[in-house]
């Protein structure tokens, strides 16, 4: 019988071991406690998995080499710039990076499957997909839809007295996906079924100065000058994209470096303190205040809970 997982986590980095073929590095962007409730079966070759998420994010995703990673998404997100509301699929290969904003209480089906078994059972991509990533979206009507709902559930939410037919599961996981995927080939005249959000370049690359920056306390003068645009056009990016200023942004990008390093620290002695001056947080008071903000819990409960968890 093949291994049922079902967690719910309030850490990304925690959330991110538990992954097989790719890595999620996220940013949390929305304040409160986050929840991530994750689900996973592995089928010989395919791991299917139901994903649900309380906080907006942004997600940065890697996809390991000799796997193909597949979303069914059924609530609004954007991805690689591009808006996408419920019932599209998304194709992540490896290779390449992808950066998602996935809204509050997302909710996304999951199929990671190897490149391997793709090709023995004559599964192909859609070439305009393989061309450009933003166009690694397919927009499925509602009848396939329910029938990817209804493989979850049956993967997901049977009992014990009635036990999954894995065979058989993984089979009609297979031809859903085929079905699906037929649907992203459309005729060469077809006009582009979606446009960039606007902002969407300039905000990555905020976020890439900034992340290479780590460390260094910087403003959005500072950004905005060696970016060579004028603070304005950040302003205007960011809160197109992420609903956020350029300088709220900053600052979680910071405080969320700071969640990670006390999640590294976390079989060590790890040092509030020595986290915060990783970023520049030179006021304690003021760090842990704006910490609390943002992930509902102060640094010292964040560092006690994942302690326990090594425990």
């Amino acid at each position: 019988m093949k291994k049922l997982v079902a967690r719910e986590f309030h850490d990304l980095d925690h959330f991110r071991e538990q992954l097989q073929g790719r890595d999620t590095p996220a940013i949390q962007i929305e304040p409160g406690r986050i929840s991530i409730r994750f689900r996973r079966i592995n089928l010989s070759g395919m791991i299917f998995s139901d994903n649900r998420v309380n906080r907006r994010l942004i997600d940065h995703s890697r996809i390991e080499c000799g796997w193909t990673y597949f979303v069914i998404n059924l609530a609004p997100a954007i991805f690689c710039g591009i808006t996408l509301k419920e019932s599209h699929l998304t194709i992540l290969q490896p290779g390449r990076e992808y950066r998602s904003v996935i809204a509050s209480n997302w909710h996304a089906i999951g199929i990671m499957i190897e490149t391997s078994v793709l090709a023995e059972e004559g599964i192909s991509l859609p070439l305009r997909c393989l061309l450009k990533t933003e166009d690694a979206s397919i927009r499925l009507p509602v009848e396939l839809v329910g029938i990817f709902r209804r493989l979850a559930e049956t993967a997901f939410d049977g009992s014990d007295s009635r036990p999954v037919d894995h065979a058989r599961l993984r089979s009609t996981i297979l031809r859903a996906l085929d079905k699906a995927l037929r649907f992203g080939a459309p005729e060469r005249d077809t006009p582009r079924p979606h446009q960039p959000i606007g902002g969407y370049d300039l905000t990555s690359r905020m976020i890439r100065y900034v992340e290479s920056r780590f460390g260094q306390q910087i403003g959005v003068n500072e950004v905005a000058g060696d970016l060579n645009v004028t603070p304005r056009a950040l302003h205007y990016a960011a809160r197109s994209m992420l609903g956020i200023s350029p300088l709220d942004l900053i600052l979680t990008l910071r405080l969320n470096h700071v969640r990670n390093e006390l999640w590294d620290m976390r079989r060590s002695e790890a040092s509030i303190t020595h986290a915060a001056l990783t970023q520049d947080f030179g006021h304690l008071g003021r760090f842990s205040q704006q910490y609390r903000a943002l992930f509902g819990e102060l640094p010292s409960q964040t560092l006690q809970r994942i302690r326990s968890l090594v425990d």
